[in-house]
């Protein structure tokens, strides 16, 4: 026979979703999963734009917002909100997991913005490549006759 505390309420999500420390997460193999891009033909906006979606060995995924900025020499991926100013509110999605602290309290998106970049992007030191891989630039490259 099972016993329910009814002065509790129960949210479904923190039985079905696992909750996992930056620790935890740390400690998984990561991969770039997915690429997409975001680009309006008919703006005249430079910068591409698009979500990288990270993967790990536990099924646990991390979007992130990127834009692909031209120096003039190079092409420079940067991850928006994370090594970029951000204006407005950037999205990181996680799914496959709540992220939480020590005390089990869910980790701010302040907080884990630093985690991904002071941790996760340094355990994958050739992403940027493999975001400029998947995608061809070419098509959005403007030539002067």
């Amino acid at each position: 026979m099972q016993f329910f505390d009814l002065s509790q309420q129960f949210n479904l999500n923190d039985i079905l979703i696992p909750r996992r420390t930056l620790k935890e997460l740390q400690q998984q193999d990561w991969f770039l999963y997915k690429v997409r891009v975001e680009h309006d033909c008919l703006s005249d906006h430079e910068n591409l734009t698009g979500q990288a979606i990270l993967k790990s060995n536990q099924n646990i995924e991390i979007e992130l917002e990127w834009q692909v900025i031209d120096t003039g020499h190079k092409l420079q991926i940067l991850f928006i909100g994370i090594e970029t100013v951000v204006i407005e509110q950037t999205l990181i999605v996680i799914k496959g997991a709540q992220i939480v602290d020590e005390t089990q309290q869910n980790i701010s998106t302040h907080a884990l913005s630093l985690w991904i970049d002071g941790t996760l992007l340094p355990l994958l030191p050739n992403i940027r490549a493999e975001i400029k891989a998947c995608l061809n630039l070419w098509d959005y490259v403007e030539y002067q006759d």
